[in-house]
C-alpha cells in the first residue's frame, strides 16, 4: 500500500513537468521488484529486502547510492550480529528508475518472519537517518510482515509519513533538500569516524614497527636494550598502549577545528600532551619512552586530520601548516626560561651550540626536513611497489630510513650528553651504511655502527621518534590520500 500511495503522489506531483513516461517506469519498475521476491517463494523462504525512502525523482544519484551502499553494509552487519543470513548466491542488488535495491534470502534462521522484522525494524529506528531506511520482510507464504506501527513523517516528524504522502503535505523541493541534507551530514560523520580511526591506527602501527625494528643502533628493540638500562621492548610497548587513547582525542580536535587560525589549536594540544606525558610516565615507572614522540606525532595527527577533512591533504600543505603553527618556536621555548631553577636540556643545548643545538624544535620549526626530504623518499622507494609490507620488507625500509635520518639529525640529546665531535661521527657514519645499504660489507658497517652507539653509551632516540612520524606520514598518504 506503501508504494501504491507513493507512485501516485509522485504522479499527480510531476504530472504537470511533463514525466509520464517516468511514472510508467517507476510503476514497471515496482513490478519487476515484486516478481522478483515471488520468484523466491518457490523455495520456501523468507526473504528480505532493503532500499530508501526517496521523495521525488531521480530516485537514484551518486550521493544517493553511496549513502544506499553504506547503510547496506551497515544493515548486513546488523543481521549478522543477531545471527540472521542471507544466502549469498541469491541476492539481487541493482539501481533503477525505482532506486537501489536489495533482495535476499534469509537462511538457516531460528528467527520467524515476525522475529526478522522486528529486527530489522530495530535496525531502522537505531539508525541516525532510520526513516530514509526501508528494510521489508516477506514470509514463507509470500505475505509481507507488518509489525503495525505507521512511521513518522521525515519532513514535518508530526504527522505519519503515510498521511502526508496521501495528503500530498509537503513541497517535493523542500523534502528532497531535507533528505540531501541528511544524507550530506551523516556521510561526512561517517568520513570523519573513518578518516579518525585510520589516523590512529597509523599512528599507534607507527610506534609499534619503531620499537619493533631489528637491530638498532643504541636504542631498544625486540632483543636488545641498547645504550639504555631503564627500559626495554616490554616498556615502550605499555608505553605505545597508553598513547594510542589519546590519538583520538587529537584526531577528533584536529578533524572538527573550525577556528581561524590554527594557533588557537595550540594550548588544548599542549594540554593533550601533558595528559599523554603522565599516562606515559605512569605505564613506564617515571621512564622518559616516547616526549618526542608525543610531541611530533601529537602535531602531526592534528595537521593530517586537519587537512583531510577539507581534502585539502599534500605533503607540501602539511609542511606549510606545521611551519606556520609553530612560527619561531625555538625562540620562544629555548631563547627563554619557561620554567624557574635548572636549565632544562633544550635549553643548555640551544645556549652551548646554537642552531645546531635546537633539538626537535627546531626540526618542526621547520617543517621535519628530516622526515620530508630523508626519510620519506626512502620509503616511499622501498614500500610503494610492494602489495603488503611484511616484517622482512619492512625491517629493510625502515633500517634504510632510520640511517637517513640520523645521517642528517642533530640530535640535541646526544649533543647534551657526549658533544658535537660525537655527534658528527655517529652522523658520517650511519651516512657511510646508507651508501653501502645492501651492498658489500653492508652488514658489517651496520654491526659497526652498533658497536660504536653501545661502547660510546648513545642513543640516537630523536631520530628513532622522526622515524616513527616518518612512517606515520606514509601510511597517511599510501592509506588516506591515494585511496580516499
Amino acid at each position: 500500500m506503501l508504494i501504491r500511495y507513493c507512485c501516485e503522489s509522485i504522479q499527480t506531483h510531476v504530472m504537470t513537468t511533463g514525466m509520464d513516461k517516468s511514472i510508467e517506469e517507476l510503476l514497471l519498475a515496482k513490478d519487476r521488484r515484486r516478481d522478483l521476491r515471488m520468484q523466491r517463494l518457490e523455495r520456501g523462504c523468507v526473504t528480505l529486502s532493503f532500499n530508501l525512502n526517496i521523495p521525488g525523482l531521480p530516485k537514484s544519484n551518486d550521493s544517493f547510492h553511496a549513502f544506499f551502499k553504506t547503510c547496506l553494509v551497515e544493515l548486513k552487519n546488523y543481521l549478522l550480529a543477531h545471527r540472521i543470513v542471507t544466502n549469498k548466491e541469491t541476492i539481487h542488488c541493482e539501481t533503477d528508475v525505482a532506486g537501489d535495491f536489495f533482495l535476499a534470502e534469509i537462511v538457516d534462521s531460528d528467527y520467524t518472519a515476525i522475529q526478522i522484522k522486528q529486527v530489522c525494524e530495530s535496525f531502522e529506528t537505531n539508525h541516525p537517518v532510520g526513516r530514509l531506511l526501508d528494510v521489508d520482510v516477506v514470509d514463507e507464504k509470500g505475505e509481507p510482515v507488518s509489525s503495525g506501527k505507521a512511521k513518522t513523517c521525515f519532513f514535518c516528524n508530526n504527522a505519519p509519513a503515510i498521511y502526508c504522502m496521501r495528503k500530498q503535505a509537503h513541497d517535493y523541493a523542500a523534502m528532497r533538500m531535507k533528505v540531501e541534507l541528511e544524507i550530506s551530514k551523516y556521510q561526512e560523520q561517517r568520513k570523519r569516524e573513518r578518516i579518525c580511526k585510520q589516523l590512529v591506527i597509523l599512528a599507534t602501527q607507527s610506534l609499534l614497527h619503531e620499537v619493533a625494528l631489528t637491530p638498532k643502533p643504541g636504542l631498544v628493540d625486540r632483543f636488545d636494550e641498547g645504550s639504555h638500562t631503564d627500559m626495554d621492548f616490554s616498556t615502550f610497548l605499555n608505553s605505545t598502549a597508553a598513547l594510542s587513547v589519546s590519538f583520538q582525542k587529537i584526531a577528533n580536535f584536529g578533524y572538527t577545528f573550525s577556528g581561524d587560525d590554527l594557533k588557537e589549536a595550540l594550548p588544548k594540544l599542549r594540554l593533550i600532551g601533558l595528559e599523554m606525558e603522565a599516562d606515559m610516565f605512569a605505564e613506564t615507572n617515571g621512564v622518559n619512552t616516547h616526549k618526542g614522540a608525543i610531541f611530533l606525532l601529537g602535531f602531526s595527527i592534528f595537521v593530517s586530520a586537519h587537512l583531510l577533512s577539507e581534502d585539502s591533504f599534500t605533503n607540501e600543505k602539511f609542511v606549510s601548516v606545521i611551519q606556520n603553527m609553530n612560527g619561531d618556536l625555538v625562540a620562544r621555548e629555548l631563547g627563554k626560561k619557561l620554567y624557574l631553577g635548572k636549565e632544562t636540556h633544550g635549553e643548555v643545548c640551544y645556549r652551548r651550540f646554537g642552531k645546531k643545538g635546537q633539538g626537535i624544535r627546531g626540526e618542526i620549526q621547520a617543517g621535519m626536513p628530516c622526515v620530508f626530504q630523508k626519510a620519506l623518499p626512502v620509503l616511499h622507494e622501498r614500500f610503494d611497489s610492494e602489495e603488503v609490507l611484511n616484517d622482512k620488507i619492512l625491517n629493510k625500509g625502515l633500517t634504510h630510513a632510520l640511517l637517513a635520518i640520523i645521517s642528517e639529525n642533530d640530535d640535541s640529546n646526544i649533543l647534551y650528553r657526549k658533544g658535537e665531535e660525537v655527534l658528527e661521527e655517529l652522523k658520517a657514519r650511519a651516512g657511510v651504511c646508507m651508501q653501502k645499504d645492501e651492498g658489500e660489507n653492508s652488514d658489517s658497517e651496520y654491526e659497526a655502527l652498533i658497536d660504536f652507539c653501545n661502547d660510546k653509551r648513545i642513543s640516537p632516540g630523536g631520530s628513532a621518534d622522526l622515524l616513527a612520524v616518518s612512517y606515520f606520514m606514509y601510511g597517511v598518504n599510501r592509506n588516506l590520500v591515494k585511496r580516499k
